[in-house]
């Protein structure tokens, strides 16, 4: 009979002190008890706690961006097409210097290399790594005259000493002048585009032009104005394309 009574009576001790351990604070203030002390890290109702591993600081910054990719070293040969997208050849490597189209066998494709920056934006000087040619080594303008609209005028294509970019055409001797820091490569579609700089300093809107009647390529700035300055329709020239060829 005692061992009953003494556990009703923990078992009501037990019932009163969890149903006093559920009272708000307010509750317990209208009874006369003490308020509970407030507890920390609680989720909020519809909130997960996230996990943080010990020692890991949440404020820490995240980790910085990867390193841009280094500057690329392209080599190749330079394919000639029309101007409706035909393959015409690879450029010629002469032994007299670098002009017109390869029809003959691949050995004498010139083969050229250049580096793009990181951004993969702005000219590029093109260099011969297989020139059959003396002296420089690069390829570009060999004259000097203002391309423009409405203008026939022409400006020849060779190798050429190396030039700073932006450089108007630089004197060579008493008859050339070289400008070789003047292509632009799109490495999505591999063309090649020509921005030649007249000696005013000023960009000119400029087309490769090949004349077949001798298999030549040079610059101009108008191939309209050219070709209807030309007497001679065998001397009128189309417009051609460069784009580079990587296989070998």
């Amino acid at each position: 009979m005692r061992v009953f009574v003494l556990s009703c009576a923990i078992a009501l001790v037990l019932s009163f002190s969890s149903a006093v351990a559920a009272l708000t604070n307010a509750q317990r203030l209208a009874r006369g008890l003490p308020i509970l002390p407030p507890k920390f890290g609680r989720a909020l109702p519809g909130y997960a706690r996230t996990p943080t591993s010990a020692g890991a600081n949440p404020s820490s910054s995240p980790s910085p961006s990867p390193s841009p990719a280094p500057p690329k070293t392209y080599t190749g040969r330079i394919l000639v097409k029309s101007y409706d997208g035909e393959p015409l050849g690879h450029l010629y490597n002469w032994a007299s210097g670098i002009n017109g189209v390869n029809f003959g066998d691949s050995s004498a494709d010139l083969h050229v290399s250049f580096t793009m920056s990181r951004s993969e934006k702005g000219l590029v000087d093109l260099q011969a790594v297989d020139a059959a040619f003396p002296g420089p080594s690069y390829i570009g303008t060999t004259s000097n005259d203002t391309l423009a609209p409405g203008s026939p005028t022409a400006v020849s294509f060779g190798n050429v000493n190396r030039t700073p970019v932006h450089s108007p055409p630089v004197s060579v001797g008493q008859h050339s002048a070289d400008e070789s820091a003047i292509w632009a490569f799109n490495s999505k579609t591999y063309e090649l585009k020509v921005y030649y700089v007249n000696l005013g300093g000023h960009k000119a809107n400029t087309t490769i032009a090949y004349k077949i009647y001798d298999n030549t390529i040079f610059f101009v700035g108008d191939i309209g104005a050219y070709n209807a300055a030309q007497v001679d329709p065998d001397y009128q020239v189309s417009l051609v394309t460069f784009y580079l060829d990587l296989a070998t």
